[in-house]
């Protein structure tokens, strides 16, 4: 029998026979005692400090509120969640501030996005990636551009490909030719999607012939492969 259910066992016992002692002395009135495992209800909440799910609810609405707020307003609210990105602990509450400032078309949120692209957590930087692609332009595709070169998380490459596609930006052609060299079949994907997005070219899923648009040589269609050639390649 495991530690765990020895003690839970124990517990009950020592709950049964306070019981009956207590019944003996009283036989309408059972109380239980102090200890009894399974009486209290228990809550995360803390009296006067918002919980982190009441915090992610204000948040969000905070990120509705970018596309209709007028722009004094929308540099009150982008300044005081970028004050709030600054010195919050809980990456899961980063990954929020990130998500409801991207909207907003203001300076704070731009530097607020520059530091979650370099954040030490993969799902904040991940955030900070989607967020530049919806918002365009060249700095996103710099921004992206880096993270697809040099993060060391594969997710978050991934996201920056996508992104840049999301972009629209023809800037991005260069860093998205150079990710068709990874070798992961799923970069090499989201690059040629990515492509398409911001070129309007359609060279199918031929790599290789993207690989040569990218370098601006005219692409040339690549030789089948039979069905034995890709069994070797196997192996």
């Amino acid at each position: 029998m495991h530690r765990c259910q020895i003690h839970l066992l124990v517990i009950l016992v020592c709950c049964a026979g306070t019981i009956v002692s207590t019944g003996c002395t009283d036989r309408n009135r059972v109380r239980k005692p102090d200890f009894w495992p399974f009486s209290r209800h228990t809550s995360d909440k803390v009296p006067g400090i918002p919980s982190p799910a009441e915090r992610i609810a204000v948040l969000r609405k905070l990120g509705q509120k970018a596309a209709w707020a007028k722009p004094a307003e929308q540099e009150k609210i982008s300044s005081e969640l970028a004050a709030s990105f600054q010195v919050e602990a809980d990456p899961l509450i980063r990954v929020e501030i990130v998500r409801a400032i991207s909207g907003y078309p203001t300076a704070a949120a731009a530097s607020v996005l520059d530091a979650a692209v370099h954040d030490s957590d993969s799902d904040v930087r991940l955030a900070a990636c989607e967020a530049w692609g919806e918002r365009g332009g060249p700095e996103a595709v710099a921004k992206l551009s880096e993270a697809l070169a040099s993060d060391v998380d594969t997710d978050v490459r991934l996201m920056a490909a996508q992104a840049l596609g999301n972009t629209g930006d023809a800037g991005a052609v260069a860093a998205l030719g150079q990710a068709l060299e990874d070798r992961d079949p799923a970069m090499q994907y989201l690059a040629v999607r990515s492509l398409r997005q911001v070129t309007g070219e359609d060279f199918g899923n031929d790599v290789n012939q993207w690989r040569q648009y990218a370098k601006g040589e005219m692409p040339t269609p690549s030789a089948p492969v039979s069905v034995a050639d890709r069994i070797r390649r196997l192996f």
